[in-house]
């Protein structure tokens, strides 16, 4: 892992007070969310540009100079040094559906590589906060991957099946027979789980942006796991899908050598 650059002052604090509003904007926009189709087909709801409107109004006030990139809106600054970068709500269908498997996801990054991430599910409470070089914590507490080295004692949580296209699927259905037990369509959680020390390997198909995994890999490198994509390639700012995250050296290189 690269060693980190000390992190703008103050970044903690305002990840927490940003976390806490787009959570309190979630909860009470639950009752009145619209459900819009973007031109791509894909969901976007009413709750999605709230969240990210309210995350970037604290993130401009509070770090002028930092670039902002969301999902929802036209980036800002995006060749500073330090650039956030914003999926209001991960894992739309889930939610505009009243699932609950869905999250924020917040990323500060250096340049192009993710330093600071977090993966928030804000009914639940629930806040994963990683640093690049320092560690992993749930709700302040920290936390740990797993000890898992074998793919047989693992348990595999797979990305929407019907995700996974032509290039991808072969190392999909190798790999789906081999685990413990499977477990699918968790999103974001289910690499929060990861670095929890909750289930051994996260398996995502293709069509990703940076928006949905950059978050994830301080949580997951924090927590002592591996995350990469299905080259074992290192993720960041300029990455595609798809990505794997394992919670151990030894099994990440074993899923690696399935899916190929």
């Amino acid at each position: 892992m690269p060693s980190a650059s000390r992190l703008p002052n103050d970044v903690r604090s305002v990840v927490s007070s940003v976390i806490a509003n787009a959570s309190r904007v979630v909860r009470d926009e639950l009752n009145r969310v619209k459900v819009m189709i973007k031109e791509d087909g894909s969901p976007v709801t009413s709750v999605d540009l709230a969240v990210e409107l309210s995350i970037r109004s604290q993130l401009e006030k509070a770090f002028p100079d930092h670039g902002i990139c969301g999902e929802e809106c036209d980036p800002h600054n995006p060749d500073a040094q330090w650039v956030w970068l914003i999926d209001p709500i991960d894992g739309t269908r889930q939610f505009a559906a009243g699932l609950p498997n869905y999250g924020i996801l917040l990323t500060l990054c250096e340049d192009i590589t993710p330093r600071l991430g977090v993966i928030c599910q804000p009914i639940l409470g629930d806040i994963y906060l990683g640093i690049s070089g320092e560690g992993a914590w749930l709700n302040e507490v920290p936390i740990r991957t797993a000890i898992t080295e074998n793919i047989g004692d693992a348990i595999v949580c797979y990305s929407d099946p019907d995700a996974f296209d032509e290039s991808t699927r072969p190392g999909f259905e190798s790999l789906r027979p081999l685990s413990r037990w499977n477990v699918y369509d968790g999103g974001c959680l289910s690499f929060a789980s990861l670095a929890a020390g909750q289930i051994g390997v996260s398996v995502c198909g293709p069509n990703l942006d940076n928006y949905d995994f950059c978050a994830l890999v301080p949580v997951v490198e924090g927590a002592g796991g591996m995350i990469t994509n299905w080259n074992g390639r290192p993720l960041d700012r300029e990455s595609k899908g798809p990505i794997i995250a394992s919670c151990s050296s030894t099994l990440h290189a074993r899923v690696l050598e399935i899916l190929q």
